[in-house]
């Protein structure tokens, strides 16, 4: 990450005065528009309830949206439309949103993520949302978007605009982030950072804006420009539309986890939302999608996941191999090394980010007679540790390979036998995921490149 030189933007605003229908939820008599531009699409929240012709729920754990258990991220929270978690609400002399996250128990907590997907979507233009943010140890709002066709093309290949995340136990600083997939299949990513030496983004109002043209996209903090990207040949993703996002995530791999200083409930106020189009702008037509081109990694045959598993164990069924990341997110491929069959499963893991692959089961199965989790790694001596993840339709429970002993085998290989016991409170009735390897590391805790083989994989009662 490079510190970058905040330049002040002077921003003019012209008042802009528009009619109200009848049917309008939120009518507002005056918006206050960025000159050079007029007002697209906004919520004032000056309604008593949130208006569904504007905003939807994305609610659970992520699974229904084709992500492993915690939004591929590893959140602990799982999200409501419930009121207590997504609601209006009068602070002092605002109308707010406010999207509040719960602790009930033990790992246990709620909140809410709004999206406008499916009501209402951009492609260039400028984006204003004032804001309050919540904070504490394991915190982690967001204002940010997604490409349109987040249903055809996987993450990040669609697109993420991040025009603000904070993490929490650092209230006075902001990021913004782009999130794309390079000219060479890999994880695109560029970010800056906005801190405050005054109060932190937790105590009062802040407009985050981002402008964003068919050349680049500025960030900004009440006008002050601190971040700026430019859209190269390998990053068409930001030449199609997006829609918005508003969400408090609790835990993750980024922001870390609450611990005992974290205080609940915590909440994201947002007074507006608002979007405006260049006056007099033709946007160029958008590039035809090439789903190859925007996928990381090379195209996996999904057959090949197979090779990781013990030859004649066929009670997972049809399986695919998904790799999955913030940067560090594995090549997969195959390799003549093997002590079970011809070919074993290679990770080949870049460093710097965190990362895992996964099988995912095309129906969850019933594996609960079995007692044990075997496998056969061939690793490099660097490697210190990673983390073993099983994920059930309803939860997930990981084990750490420091923790463990192995069995030298031939060819480099060691097997693995773990209890099934160890990864506490998985639901086996309901298996998803029945084998996924996440970052590896040495033995200062760093990503660095490592390439590990996978085979042998099957469950047994040994």
């Amino acid at each position: 990450m490079r510190k970058l030189k905040r330049i002040l933007l002077p921003v003019i605003f012209l008042p802009a005065f528009f009619a109200c229908s009848d049917n309008d939820v939120d009518p507002i008599d005056r918006v206050d528009v960025p000159e050079g531009y007029v007002l697209l699409w906004h919520d004032e929240f000056d309604g008593n309830t949130i208006d569904p012709q504007k905003w939807t729920f994305e609610t659970g754990d992520g699974t229904e949206f084709g992500l492993p258990v915690g939004w591929g991220n590893n959140e602990l929270q799982i999200y409501t439309n419930n009121e207590e978690n997504a609601r209006i609400e009068q602070d002092g002399d605002v109308s707010a949103l406010v999207i509040t996250a719960l602790k009930h128990g033990e790992n246990d907590f709620t909140s809410a993520k709004l999206t406008t997907n499916g009501l209402f979507s951009m492609r260039f233009g400028r984006v204003d949302v004032r804001a309050k943010l919540p904070q504490g140890q394991g915190i982690w709002p967001a204002i940010w978007t997604l490409g349109d066709n987040r249903s055809i093309v996987d993450w990040p290949g669609c697109g993420e605009i991040d025009i603000m995340e904070m993490l929490g136990h650092d209230p006075k600083k902001v990021y913004a982030t782009v999130h794309y997939v390079d000219g060479e299949n890999r994880k695109g990513e560029n970010q800056g950072y906005y801190e405050t030496s005054g109060t932190s983004f937790s105590d009062e109002y802040h407009v985050f804006s981002l402008e964003w043209t068919p050349e680049k996209m500025s960030f900004m903090v009440d006008g002050t420009k601190y971040h700026e990207v430019s859209i190269e040949d390998d990053m068409k993703e930001f030449l199609r539309s997006h829609y918005l996002i508003l969400n408090v995530a609790v835990g993750g791999y980024w922001p870390g986890y609450p611990d005992e200083t974290t205080v609940f409930p915590q909440s994201m106020y947002v007074d507006y939302v608002r979007v405006f189009e260049k006056e007099g702008f033709t946007p160029p037509e958008p590039p035809v999608l090439d789903i190859d081109e925007e996928t990381l990694g090379p195209p996996i045959d999904s057959s090949i996941v197979y090779h990781a598993i013990k030859d004649g164990f066929d009670d997972l069924g049809y399986l695919e191999v998904i790799s999955f990341g913030g940067g560090g997110e594995p090549f997969i491929g195959t390799s003549e090394n093997a002590i079970d069959g011809e070919l074993s499963l290679e990770f080949d893991f870049p460093g710097g980010s965190w990362g895992g692959g996964y099988f995912l089961m095309e129906q969850p199965r019933n594996l609960s007679n079995y007692t044990h989790l075997i496998f056969a790694l061939h690793k490099p001596d660097e490697l210190a540790d990673a983390e073993i993840k099983l994920e059930s339709t309803s939860n997930d429970a990981a084990i750490f390979l420091i923790d463990y002993e192995s069995t030298e085998l031939e060819n480099g290989f060691v097997e693995y036998a773990i209890p099934l016991s160890d990864f506490q409170g998985l639901d086996l009735v309901q298996l998803r995921i029945p084998f996924a390897i996440w970052n590896p590391v040495n033995a200062d805790g760093e990503f660095v490149p490592f390439t590990v083989l996978i085979d042998n994989v099957h469950f047994a009662s040994p």
